[in-house]
C-alpha cells in the first residue's frame, strides 16, 4: 500500500497534534502552596541556638575589622579582603535564611564567621 504525499502530510500532522500539549498552560509549573506556618508553642523551648543572630555577628565582625584598621593592626588591603569576606557571609546568611536556617547552614555560617574572627584577631608582626 502506497501513501501519497498528501496522505503522508495528514499522518505527520495528526502525529504532531497528538504529541503536542493541549495548551501552553500545561507546560508551566504553578507554585505550590504549603499552607500557613503554625504558631509557635509557648510551652516548648525555642529551637534556635543561643547566641547572636547571623546579622549581628556580621555587624560585629565589620566593627572589629574597622577598629583594627583604624588602630593600624590591619593594612587597608587586608581590611578590604576581610570586609569582602564579611559581606559574603552576610549575603550567605540572607540567602540561607529565606526559608529558615538548617543546622548545617547555621554551622557553615558560624564556621566562616569564626575563621574571619580569627583572621581579624590574628597577631601581626
Amino acid at each position: 500500500m502506497r501513501i501519497g504525499s498528501v496522505g503522508l502530510l495528514i499522518l505527520v500532522g495528526a502525529a504532531a497534534a497528538t504529541a503536542a500539549p493541549q495548551s501552553a498552560s500545561a507546560q508551566i509549573v504553578q507554585p505550590r502552596d504549603y499552607g500557613g506556618v503554625a504558631a509557635r508553642n509557648p510551652f516548648l523551648p525555642d529551637s534556635r541556638p543561643p547566641g547572636p543572630s547571623a546579622g549581628a555577628e556580621v555587624r560585629d565582625l565589620k566593627d572589629r575589622i574597622a577598629a583594627a584598621r583604624e588602630s593600624g593592626d590591619l593594612s587597608p588591603r587586608e581590611a578590604r579582603r576581610l570586609e569582602r569576606e564579611a559581606r559574603l557571609i552576610g549575603r550567605l546568611a540572607v540567602r540561607y535564611g529565606r526559608d529558615g536556617l538548617s543546622a548545617s547552614e547555621r554551622g557553615e555560617i558560624g564556621t566562616r564567621a569564626a575563621a574571619l574572627r580569627a583572621a581579624v584577631n590574628r597577631p601581626r608582626r
